[in-house]
């Protein structure tokens, strides 16, 4: 983020500034209700160091953008996902990467409310393992593909951009000789 879009998205409130008696000389960025916060020094010139937080802002993107590769970090994504999506009460037990779904992307237990994901996913962009598992969350709601399982699949934005992006990435399998059909 360019120091002249930081200023305006101070400008527009869509960062915000806290600012610390006891911060002697870091500043940190995080994000929150979908703003971003910077935590600064009491004296600290925000403005004049709009270039330094643009730089910290595009980090954090960064790796907000990155899949998750372990089982811990894929539960804390979907607990995430749970709770700005859903935030009902309703939660899985367990999520994890699999190696033995060939067939589907992932799938869901309603009696165990556990959660299992294809490993051949492991490398898709975030907003397709997102909408995955929103999917998957869906399913300890509704267990079935009605209207009302769907009107909670479409709580993620990227709902229609990742079918499509899953239905090319199976041909792409498909054609390589891997598994096949796409599966949910």
């Amino acid at each position: 983020m360019e120091a002249a879009e930081v200023i305006a998205a101070l400008d527009s409130g869509s960062i915000a500034v806290r600012r610390s008696a006891r911060r002697r000389k870091t500043i940190s960025v995080s994000r929150q209700h979908g703003a971003y916060l910077v935590a600064v020094p009491a004296r600290y010139d925000v403005r004049r160091h709009a270039a330094d937080i643009g730089a910290l802002i595009a980090r954090l993107e960064r790796r907000a953008a990155a899949v998750p590769r372990g089982d811990a970090d894929l539960e804390v994504l979907a607990a995430e996902l749970n709770d700005r999506y859903f935030d009902d009460g309703v939660a899985p037990s367990s999520v994890r990467w699999v190696a033995n779904q060939r067939r589907r992307f992932a799938s869901a237990t309603s009696a165990t409310r556990s959660i299992r994901v294809s490993d051949r996913l492991r490398e898709v962009p975030r907003w397709v393992l997102e909408s995955v598992l929103v999917h998957e969350l869906a399913h300890l709601r509704v267990p079935d593909h009605s209207a009302a399982f769907d009107a909670l699949t479409r709580r993620h934005p990227d709902t229609d951009r990742a079918e499509i992006f899953l239905s090319g990435f199976s041909y792409g399998e498909a054609a390589a000789g891997g598994v096949g059909e796409p599966g949910n």
